[in-house]
């Protein structure tokens, strides 16, 4: 009897202690980089500066600790390279504190009158809720090159030979620059990745499983470029870069006083693609060969472009920003080369010579207004965008026949000319529930209208004018978009967050010489993430979502170039929409020292999937559109890890492997593949100021539905020296060194033809750049505008027990 009332006794003491306990609990995030500071310690002091309690905060930023009520309590929290915080005295009642979100700045030193912010880069890769994070600004190889160089080294992302941009595969991926849709990315996205330089590129968001927040369009995900860094003073950046083929600079200004930010960012770039290929095509007709086609080809593409943005921010008080920014694109792609071909029938001998001249160029300019409000509750927000952009494109071709004996055939031209306007309105609000906010709400609308004309035609110098190969289109879509997206914190480090997208799509062209197009549809488009923590490093993720593409003005678009008059490429005005439907699994597991190590296993399915067909005529001529070919699937297994083998040595490696599989029933087609890809990077850090890389990245090949790539491959080393006092570096790069081409072999094969085609690309290359950054600048504590987001309330939020 005793012993059981001394173990009463004992429960009741201690029950009474813990209800007297007081929960101390916050979040720390980096300043000026805006992201959570995951190992800092917190310390606990009572009023004698003595430690009562300390912690270390958990992955993502957070801390909570209990201790017994004293008068006053101290909190110090500290992170290798950031300035101390400390709280000052707290006077402690019988309720719980909620510190809220703690921002430390990183340290600084005065250097000949420049404050310059002392240089702690950013893990290379960092693994959020619904993305993954390659922090392009940590990797000295990325001083020289273009986008498409810096998205190469992305997790899960590839980029094949042509320049062609995947995720996972896919080529269906909708592409945000400082998380914006923009216009640009959408017409040429190829081309258009070349003219962002890759020094000017912060970071790159990978994001598979999108919420509903962001448009339908990209079945493979979405994948946001930033390009801009928020900092305050009056200063600017400068970077140059001088190769064998590529001269880049970019310049960016930034000036700030008070309630106001100005900032503006100037580049240009020249890069030259020489491309030799053959070809040798058969044709067929129910399995006899009826001819042969061999075909050289010496190509050289030299692109030339700019872009400039002029950005304004106003602060109208602490929860209200204004933001305004206008950006100019000007790009020329010119293309000359020379083309052999030899056609051979049963009856028919053809041989002859071309000079290929093709110009594409364009203009670009856009408008953004961006309002922000936040609430003085955290978690709620409201965000209102208009843009609105124009385009004008051109895109020629000059061809010159020259018989064997070299005498002229004939001169045919195919201009193509477009003008385009797209405009758009959206609001988005988030609005947390309950007195934690453990359930909130992110819901929005958003209109997009577009309207282009595009007028074409061939003139042919032996030829009278052919009314079928010239015309004109009209093209106008208008989408109405409303989202909702829910987030549960169901406790016990589970979370759910189930979202839903309504999109209606009106498309209607009308063309010259052939039926007007009209397309009307509906979609629900419906999404599910489920997230399970496991201890403070582990992370399981299920995540089911749906995505659509839609037929863009370049696919509808009738216009054929007949720059090689026996291989023509065109459009296709009666494309449908596509639908994907996609399930994965996901595992995070997060270390010290910066360990990221992520996995998932995915499996995709879509039907009416629009792939690039290729049709061959009894004329021996191909023609080559995009199509609805029926069904394609896909199943893989990607995974990325970034860890330190040794103090000064960062990796970054990715491989994945995956089955795709095509069916076409009306074309009596199918393919399927198992492939892998492959990346590494390597950074060390020689000695204080000298910084080395290398890198390299593999893939065994490609399949579509007639065909199949051979392997691809690339390497890159650089070497980074620091000067003035880390105030500006020279940067040595090498790509592709020990070769001076890369060799692929594309095989294609339908019931009319086989073929095959050697193309080599010549891409070594050297560069020096150099960098510099003048003027005081430090970077901003203010949060990009990046819905949804957070309140920066620091006040002492306290919730009674």
């Amino acid at each position: 009897m005793m012993v059981l009332t001394v173990l009463l006794n004992t429960t009741l003491v201690m029950a009474q202690t813990a209800a007297n306990e007081v929960e101390i609990k916050g979040t720390v995030i980096s300043g000026n980089e805006n992201v959570v500071l995951a190992g800092s310690t917190v310390v606990i002091k009572n009023a004698d500066g003595r430690m009562v309690s300390s912690m270390n905060t958990r992955k993502d930023g957070t801390f909570s600790l209990k201790v017994k009520p004293l008068t006053t309590i101290t909190v110090v929290i500290n992170y290798i390279g950031f300035n101390d915080y400390n709280s000052g005295a707290i006077t402690m009642k019988q309720e719980d504190i909620d510190l809220g979100r703690i921002y430390l700045d990183t340290k600084s030193n005065l250097l000949e009158g420049v404050t310059v912010v002392a240089s702690r880069k950013k893990p290379l890769v960092q693994s959020a809720r619904d993305k993954l994070i390659y922090n392009a600004a940590s990797d000295i190889s990325n001083k020289s090159g273009n986008a498409a160089d810096v998205l190469r080294k992305s997790p899960m992302l590839t980029v094949g030979a042509n320049g062609d941009l995947k995720l996972r595969g896919n080529s269906n991926i909708k592409v945000l620059i400082n998380g914006i849709p923009s216009r640009i990315m959408a017409k040429n996205l190829k081309e258009a990745l070349k003219m962002i330089p890759a020094s000017s590129i912060v970071s790159v968001e990978v994001i598979t499983n999108p919420s509903s927040k962001y448009e339908a369009e990209g079945a493979a995900g979405v994948v946001n470029i930033i390009t801009k860094k928020k900092l305050k003073g009056t200063g600017g950046t400068l970077d140059m870069t001088g190769g064998n083929l590529e001269h880049t600079g970019n310049l960016s200004l930034n000036m700030s006083s008070g309630k106001f930010n100005f900032s503006a960012m100037g580049n240009y770039s020249v890069e030259r693609e020489r491309t030799t290929s053959s070809l040798t095509r058969t044709n067929l007709n129910n399995g006899k060969q009826m001819g042969s086609l061999f075909q050289e080809s010496d190509m050289l593409q030299t692109t030339k472009g700019g872009s400039a943005s002029l950005s304004a921010q106003y602060k109208i008080d602490s929860l209200q920003t204004l933001e305004a920014n206008y950006s100019y694109w000007n790009g020329s792609w010119p293309q000359n080369g020379g083309l052999y071909n030899r056609y051979t029938t049963a009856n028919q001998y053809q041989e002859y010579r071309q000079k290929t001249e093709q110009s594409g160029k364009f203009n670009f300019s856009e408008w953004v207004l961006n309002y922000q409000k936040k609430f003085h509750r955290e978690g709620q927000e409201l965000q209102i965008i208009g843009q609105v952009s124009t385009a004008a494109d051109v895109s020629n071709y000059t061809t010159e026949q020259y018989k064997p004996d070299g005498k002229p055939a004939f001169i045919e031209q195919g201009p193509n000319n477009s003008k385009e306007r797209e405009w758009s309105v959206q609001a988005d609000y988030s609005h947390p529930f309950g007195q934690e906010g453990k359930t909130s709400l992110e819901t929005g609308v958003k209109y997009l209208g577009n309207t282009s004309r595009s007028v074409y035609e061939v003139l042919n110098s032996a030829l009278p004018v052919d009314p079928d190969r010239s015309g004109s289109m009209q093209y106008r879509q208008q989408i109405f978009s409303a989202y909702a997206t829910l987030n549960f914190d169901l406790g016990n480090d589970w979370s759910l967050r189930p979202g839903i997208r309504f999109e209606n799509t009106d498309i209607n062209a009308t063309f010259q010489n052939n039926a007007p197009y009209t397309r009307k549809f509906s979609n629900w488009v419906p999404n599910l993430l489920v997230v399970k923590k496991l201890g403070e490093r582990h992370e399981v993720k299920l995540d089911y979502n749906e995505r659509i593409r839609r037929p863009w003005i370049m696919d509808l678009n009738p216009y054929a170039n007949a720059a090689d008059p026996l291989n023509i490429i065109k459009g296709n005005p009666y494309l449908k929409p596509e639908l994907t439907r996609k399930l994965e699994l996901s595992h995070t597991y997060t270390g010290t020292k910066n360990t990221l190590l992520t996995s998932s296993l995915y499996y995709s399915a879509n039907k009416s999937a629009v792939e690039q067909i290729t049709r061959v005529d009894e004329k021996g001529i191909s023609y080559t559109m995009p199509d609805n070919i029926g069904e394609s699937t896909r199943m893989g297994l990607n995974v990325n890890t970034v860890f330190n083998p040794v103090k000064n040595w960062t990796v970054n490696a990715g491989a994945e492997i995956f089955h795709l599989k095509f069916r076409s029933s009306s074309l009596g087609l199918k393919n399927d593949g198992t492939f892998f890809n492959s990346s590494i990077s390597n950074t060390i850090n020689l000695m204080k100021d000298l910084q080395f890389s290398a890198s390299a990245d593999y893939g065994n090949g490609f399949i579509t539905l007639q065909g199949k790539n051979s392997a691809n491959y690339s390497y890159r080393f650089a070497l980074k020296k620091d000067l003035m006092n880390n105030k500006a570096s020279l940067t040595l790069a090498v790509i592709n060194p020990f070769q001076s081409n890369f060799r692929e072999t594309v095989y294609a094969f339908a019931p009319t033809f086989q073929s095959t085609q050697i193309n080599r690309f010549y891409n070594r290359a050297a560069t020096l750049t150099f960098s510099w950054q003048f003027g005081g600048l430090s970077a901003s504590k203010e949060k990009d505008s990046h819905f949804p987001d957070q309140s920066d309330d620091k006040s002492l939020r306290r919730r009674r027990k």
